[in-house]
This record gives structure tokens, C-alpha cells and sequence, in this order.
């Protein structure tokens, strides 16, 4: 989208700048430079950013939950009010074989990853688990289907993180992870990408997520979020780059070369 065009579409939706931040995680400071055009040149995550908030949703066709034409993402608006909200006892409920998340009491049913998405998972979970074990780490790293209950059993949101770390052994259960992971990957893929970009991004910072990846298998690239770092600290790089943990300041990974 242009900057006239995004300028366009939230007068159309009727947003302020202020929720424009809050919806897409851009500093209201930045949204307004950038909508205002005195940014020339906007970080391409922040265009990404804006963009997933204020893109046009794509409408699904509806059937029965228990569809196996049901795993994609719906077409709910985030922050849009809606007549039926879920619990996570509904989700839990769902079929063993149906992936989905909770997103503030809306499900959003997940298709099957593709093969590329996997392998950066699997290399990735490799990477970190030997870096840990060979220092003798207490964090724990677990890849997707893997249940994080963001606000606790008693929350309207869990998610299912392609790869995330886990520092604290308290938030550890069988069910899952209760309460923000330190660190947090997503592999996007185009059904997932206005999620990954807005909504999640918007709900890893506010539950205390320190480091947030999210992967983009296209453009080969992955932006990185560091909210425990004052100000905050959001850096793309590119698979032929090295990609540094802050959560391990001794680690780094170069994806290309995993690939």
C-alpha cells in the first residue's frame, strides 16, 4: 500500500492515529511521521506493520467447525466487536486434530504448515537446544503444537507459537505455558501474516514477551523485536545476515546457511 492509500483506508475505518499504534504495535510518534510523510524512507517493517492492520480482510465461507475446510484463518477484524465470544474451555474442546488459537475470545483455525516452514522451525529448535545444553542452560525450547496461555486458564487468548523459549520453570505445566514466553519465533506464511505482524505482535509485547521473531520464508527476511531493551529495538536482517538472541547474548544464527 501507498502512504495515501493507508492514509485513505483508515479514514475509512476511522481510526486516530492513536489506534493505529495500538492495533498495528507502531510508536504513535512514528505512525505519525510516517502518515504524515515526513518519513521518506519507513522501515519496511513498520510499512508490514501498518499495512497487516489496515489491509482489506478476505472473506472465507463459513462451515462447521469440525470442517476440515475450516483450517484457515477466518476473516475476523481484529479488536471488532462480535456476537459469540469463546473461552478457552471451548477450544480446549475442540477435536485433538484441529489446530486453532484463541485471540481475544475469537478462534482462528490454522492450516497445515508448509514443508520450508518447517525446516526453519527444526533448525532453529536445533540451534537453540544445543546452545543451551552445552552451557548448561535451565530454559526450555518448545516448537508448535505447543499451547501458551498468555493471561492464564482463566484468559480469552491462547496461542500456539511456532517455537518459543521458556526461562522461568514455574510457567512450565502439562497443559502448556502459563503466561508470556521469554522468547517467541512465528514463521509466516499469507493466512497468518496480518496476525504474526498486528495482532500477536501486539499481544507478545503486552504480556511481557521479551523477544519476538517473526520469519518471512518469501522476502527471506526476519524482523526482530526487543521489548525489554529501552527503547524498544525492532531490527530486519536477512537470511545471509547473523541473527543475534538477546536473550542469549553469546548466540547468533545465519539462516541461509541452515537452509
Amino acid at each position: 500500500m501507498t502512504i495515501r492509500e493507508m492514509q485513505e483506508r483508515k479514514r475509512e475505518l476511522g481510526y486516530s492515529n492513536l489506534t493505529l499504534s495500538q492495533k498495528s504495535g507502531v510508536p504513535l510518534s512514528t505512525v505519525q511521521k510516517v502518515l504524515g510523510g515526513k518519513t521518506r524512507s519507513p522501515r519496511r517493517a513498520t510499512i508490514q506493520a501498518l499495512e497487516a492492520v489496515l489491509a482489506k480482510p478476505v472473506s472465507y465461507p463459513q462451515t462447521s467447525p469440525a470442517s476440515t475446510s475450516m483450517l484457515q484463518e477466518p476473516a475476523i477484524p481484529y479488536g471488532e466487536e462480535t456476537r459469540n465470544l469463546y473461552t478457552i474451555q471451548d477450544i480446549e474442546a475442540l477435536p485433538q486434530d484441529v489446530r486453532a488459537e484463541l485471540i481475544d475470545g475469537q478462534i482462528y483455525y490454522m492450516s497445515a504448515p508448509a514443508w520450508i516452514h518447517q525446516k526453519i522451525v527444526v533448525e532453529i529448535l536445533f540451534v537453540i537446544k544445543s546452545h543451551i545444553k552445552s552451557n548448561h542452560g535451565t530454559c526450555e525450547v518448545c516448537p508448535a503444537p505447543f499451547a501458551v496461555y498468555l493471561n492464564g486458564e482463566e484468559g480469552r487468548d491462547l496461542l500456539e507459537p511456532d517455537l518459543v523459549v521458556i526461562c522461568n520453570p514455574d510457567r512450565l505445566h502439562d497443559k502448556g505455558c502459563m503466561g508470556a514466553p521469554d522468547w517467541v519465533m512465528e514463521v509466516i506464511s499469507p493466512s497468518t501474516r496480518s496476525r504474526d505482524y498486528a495482532i500477536k505482535l501486539f499481544k507478545y509485547r503486552t504480556a511481557g514477551v521479551r523477544e519476538y521473531w517473526i520469519v518471512n520464508p518469501d522476502k527471506e527476511l526476519i524482523t526482530v523485536y526487543r521489548f525489554d531493551q529501552k527503547p524498544e529495538v525492532v531490527d530486519v536482517y536477512h537470511f545471509n545476515e547473523d541473527v543475534p538472541f538477546s536473550i542469549f547474548p553469546d548466540l547468533s544464527v545465519r539462516l541461509a546457511d541452515l537452509l
